[in-house]
């Protein structure tokens, strides 16, 4: 296990495990194996997993599990800070949520525990609005900062919830990155060669669901990455199982990584250098970064990156590699600020990029944990589309009753909500793309019955090689409905 501090491992581990996670900086703590927790010293009411003994879970009694359980690590050393992110791997059937706390010791006195707010994928998520009153340190959505002083250790703490009896969160890493004062991450001190760009899909975000297409980077950055290995999500899907509701918005870098982590991946947020990033390519794994940037070269108020699609002033793109070109060292990346699909694969000049990744903040998003296979795919469910007699509006049908969406739900913007839902539609026409978000998609209303709106002639006339229609209704914190409408002669 990586990261407990001395004095403390013997108590937390009663044997020696091994991280998943390799090549751990110092201002990075990784609690990914709780198969050897001392469970009476470190947690309330909770025990390992019977089908995975490296995670936690809710206690039982008799066959209800408990309505709360915690964890809490041993304090551990950091370097000198100012800066904090926490990260979680968890699992949340319906009915269950996580919450993340940490606390810092600033020169030698501890804060208060500031909380993450409640996080599911299975209902609407919330950073805090109201933090804790505190003169050491205050939360800032997903950063903990320290207000005076400089911290040099910190704790972290997990609540496991759940209103169903029958139902308990999984809990499978926890961790805690530092931007750390001594150490300049702006330094290249290129300890690690490599000329290697992983292969992997590109997306744009500027094609996706208008209303959404504007601030869902960091969703569809992770889309990119875990579809890179074997999953298959879209970007709207992605993003809607990532809205921070007291944000507004899709950007939370702890809820990203959680969200990989929710599809069975090893992730969490880092602080890193280039080198760090350099060693995760190594290894065969792209890395979402938090960027600033401009076109413009006149413009000094933001970092130049030539051939970047526009300006930034925060924004989420996915390094896939690092190569040189005529002498000229440049990093690869998908970039979903493009107008396109195929022109996000670009080539930024690595000293360009430095500049415009100045928060060194990034998503590491490893392999799958292993027995999580089945949680890579988003859950879909297959619905039937019963159309109208004209065949330009069709009633889901699931499991025998109608479900209506509204047109309120498909244009709810301001703020996104509950309710927020995305329709949106392929057609099979014989091509083939690596992964489904890379197919062409276009975005369907409803009409004031709750019907989606699709006229399949108007269809057939502009797209006669098409053989079906599928329909993808991505709900917010629910699984997505998906019904399909053959476009073979009768």
């Amino acid at each position: 296990m990586i990261g407990l501090a001395a004095g403390l491992a013997a108590l937390y581990y009663q044997r020696n495990t091994h991280a998943l996670a390799p090549r751990v900086k110092p201002n990075t703590k990784v609690f990914d194996d709780f198969s050897a927790i001392d469970l009476g010293e470190f947690t309330d009411h909770l025990t390992v997993a019977a089908a995975d003994s490296t995670a936690l879970v809710l206690k039982q009694h008799g066959d209800a599990y408990v309505s709360e359980g915690s964890l809490t690590t041993p304090a551990f050393d950091l370097p000198q800070f100012h800066s904090l992110v926490a990260s979680w791997n968890a699992l949340t059937p319906i009915g269950t949520s996580v919450e993340v706390e940490a606390r810092v010791n600033v020169d030698g006195y501890w804060s208060n525990w500031h909380s993450w707010g409640l996080w599911s994928t299975t209902a609407l998520s919330s950073s805090v609005t109201q933090d804790v009153d505190d003169t050491l340190a205050a939360i800032n959505t997903d950063t903990l900062q320290v207000k005076k002083g400089n911290a040099t250790k910190a704790q972290l703490r997990v609540h496991l919830h759940t209103s169903d009896p029958r139902q308990t969160p999984v809990l499978k890493l926890v961790a805690a990155s530092v931007k750390p004062l001594k150490r300049d991450l702006m330094v290249d001190r290129h300890s690690t060669d490599v000329d290697r760009v992983i292969a992997t899909p590109a997306y744009s975000q500027e094609i996706r669901d208008p209303k959404l297409a504007p601030g869902i980077c960091s969703p569809t950055t992770v889309s990119m990455a875990v579809n890179r290995q074997n999953a298959d999500i879209l970007p709207e899907e992605a993003a809607l199982r990532n809205l921070d509701e007291a944000y507004g918005g899709f950007g939370n870098w702890s809820f990203s990584t959680a969200l990989a982590g929710s599809l069975g991946y090893h992730a969490y947020t880092a602080y890193t250098d280039l080198d760090g990033l350099r060693q995760q390519i190594s290894d065969g794994y792209p890395v979402g970064v938090s960027v600033q940037y401009t076109k413009n070269p006149e413009n000094g108020d933001l970092p130049y990156v030539e051939n970047a699609p526009g300006d930034t002033q925060g924004h989420l793109l996915l390094v896939t590699g690092f190569t040189k070109l005529d002498g000229v060292d440049y990093v690869a990346v998908n970039d979903s600020y493009a107008a396109t699909d195929d022109s996000a694969k670009r080539l930024y000049r690595l000293e360009q990029f430095s500049e415009a990744w100045h928060s060194r903040l990034a998503y590491i998003i490893g392999a799958n944990y292993a027995g999580y296979e089945r949680l890579m795919q988003p859950h879909r469910v297959a619905v039937e589309l019963i159309p109208n007699d004209t065949h330009t509006a069709f009633q889901i049908r699931m499991r025998d009753r109608n479900y209506a969406v509204t047109p309120d739900m498909i244009h709810q913007d301001d703020p996104f909500g509950a309710h927020t839902t995305t329709i949106a539609y392929t057609l099979d026409e014989g091509k083939t793309t690596e992964t489904t978000a890379q197919q062409h998609f276009d975005y369907a209303d409803v009409d004031d019955q709750g019907r989606i709106k699709l006229d399949v002639e108007q269809i057939q006339k502009a797209h006669p090689n098409a053989t079906m229609i599928t329909v993808y209704v991505a709900r917010l914190a629910a699984s997505t409905l998906v019904g399909k409408i053959s476009l073979d002669p009768k």
